[in-house]
């Protein structure tokens, strides 16, 4: 019997499941990870701390899943992108992360001349950012030259697991498409473009070894399948983008599906036959795994971590000041939430905590209540926070449908918000479409990427993975709520537009530690 090990590395955990060869989640465990933050905008996470809970709770999941570790004969691995590891030729890390929401290497960047965009658009599809892996490297050839002298290979958080499962540092057209290196033209490619690499000034002698699309990273290492709890003679299959497995989570593997993933962030996503793009709402095309197909790109910005934050920041505060956070508080405030009628009493929530992305991408922007008054409660405040991530991805879907050609009638909503009815409702008011909300939400980005497996080893069929997936919940959109939504989603957009000059001179260099 062939089972998988996923594990799906994101920016505050790390999540590992076990699917069988049906493709039913068998058991799954969760670890959590830290982000240290410095001034200039640093944010950074320990590659070593990654493995240790990778490993903690690989184990844990086989473990609860009664499963022999030779029936696991092949491990998925997914993770969040656009951070860069620089590691060693057998894939050691050699210095700390410098994570997806790191502005360093803005001041390094030399990519940035808009002299180059078209270029940049018609090859790759994106224009640098300074957010960028070619951000990164500047950083660390500038501040951290030994690293960077060190360095065999910089890698995505993908790739650096793949390198610590196999011994070996390879990549693909999907994991470099944050190094804006590779001519996505041509879905496949498997060289980096001399055009690109010229104008980014990245070292070609520095980057992974580029491998075909969907093909298998090679079979683990003893010291890893022990690390795990696996086979020895487990497979690696193709690591990829956490978007991807998003899609592939949700069933939107083809542009007649759309799915919704709240998680940390909040990403729109579906497939398309073709490279396209729409840079001025923030969309984009990646090569995919899935054969001859691109991802669409739509970063929605902060999800989860919206309510995380008012949870533990607002409602229940390590400060001194507040009650120490019961074992359930998330459920608590759920409930309270619940009872706070649609609109929250016109409090309004703007969720843009690390600034806004697609569709309107000023990462300067920041987020907060607006319209509280002396009647405000916690529980308006609670329902604005679920309110304010369900309209940022309602201001999306017109801009993403029309990209990729669709007038979608239902959303398949994934990830640790999708285990919250409340909030599934709440995006179906405030799409004015269905929302069908997945069972085991918690593990959309693992499940994905072990169903993506078992397609590319021919286990199961592309075309049967929707079937594969169950509902928890079908959500239509009432129409008084859908009413008051789409009034306030006017007051949303205004809001941004209006103070977008504010926040751009609140939070330059210079203003911000």
């Amino acid at each position: 019997m062939t089972c998988v090990l996923a594990i799906d590395l994101g920016t505050t955990g790390v999540k590992a499941a076990v699917v069988d060869g049906n493709g039913v989640v068998l058991a799954s465990e969760s670890e959590v990870l830290t982000t240290t933050h410095s001034p200039g905008g640093g944010a950074e996470q320990d590659p070593r701390d990654w493995w240790r809970v990778i490993g903690e709770a690989a184990r844990g999941a086989v473990s609860r899943s009664g499963i022999p570790a030779s029936d696991i004969t092949l491990v998925a691995v997914t993770s969040q992108y656009t951070s860069t590891v620089a590691v060693t030729e057998t894939g050691l890390p050699l210095a700390n992360a410098i994570m997806w929401m790191d502005g360093r290497g803005r001041r390094h960047h030399r990519a940035l001349d808009p002299a180059h965009i078209p270029r940049w658009i018609d090859l790759h599809g994106m224009p640098p950012s300074g957010n960028d892996d070619i951000g990164h490297i500047a950083f660390i050839r500038a501040e951290w030259p030994d690293v960077y002298s060190a360095a065999a290979a910089f890698v995505e958080p993908m790739d650096y697991v793949a390198a610590r499962l196999t011994g070996h540092v390879t990549a693909t057209q999907n994991t470099t498409f944050p190094m804006l290196s590779v001519d996505n033209r041509t879905w496949g490619a498997t060289v980096y473009s001399p055009d690109l690499l010229q104008i980014s000034g990245l070292d070609i002698g520095k980057l992974p070894t580029l491998v075909p699309l969907g093909s298998p990273r090679g079979q683990v290492t003893a010291e890893a399948a022990t690390h795990l709890g696996i086979s020895g003679q487990a497979i690696v299959a193709g690591a990829t983008i956490d978007s991807v497995t998003s899609a592939v989570g949700t069933g939107a593997i083809d542009s007649t599906s759309c799915g919704l993933i709240i998680g940390t962030t909040s990403v729109m996503v579906t497939h398309l036959a073709s490279k396209r793009h729409d840079l001025a709402h923030g969309l984009t095309t990646a090569p995919s795994p899935l054969p001859d197909s691109y991802f669409l790109v739509a970063e929605n910005g902060i999800g989860g971590k919206a309510f995380d934050v008012f949870v533990n920041n607002v409602v229940y505060p390590n400060d001194g000041l507040g009650t120490a956070p019961p074992p359930d508080a998330y459920e608590r405030v759920l409930a309270v939430a619940a009872t706070a009628p649609s609109g929250s009493n016109g409090v309004l929530f703007l969720p843009w905590l690390i600034g806004s992305m697609a569709p309107s991408s000023e990462r300067r922007m920041r987020g907060g209540f607006v319209n509280i008054g002396l009647a405000t409660t916690r529980a308006d405040m609670a329902r604005a926070v679920l309110e304010g991530v369900a309209t940022n991805a309602s201001w999306l879907l017109p801009y993403f449908s029309a990209l990729a050609g669709e007038q979608y009638t239902e959303i398949t909503l994934g990830g640790g918000g999708a285990s919250s009815a409340l909030w599934g409702q709440i995006l179906a008011d405030c799409t004015g479409i269905t929302v069908r909300r997945l069972a085991n939400s918690r593990t959309t980005n693992a499940h994905g990427a072990a169903l993506l497996a078992l397609a590319e080893n021919g286990r199961v069929a592309m075309s049967d993975i929707r079937a594969m997936l169950t509902t928890a919940e079908l959500h239509s959109p009432e129409a008084a709520a859908h009413a008051v939504h789409r009034r306030r989603s006017a007051a949303f957009t205004d809001f941004h537009t209006r103070t977008a000059p504010f926040y751009d001179a609140l939070n330059t260099s210079e203003t911000r530690s």
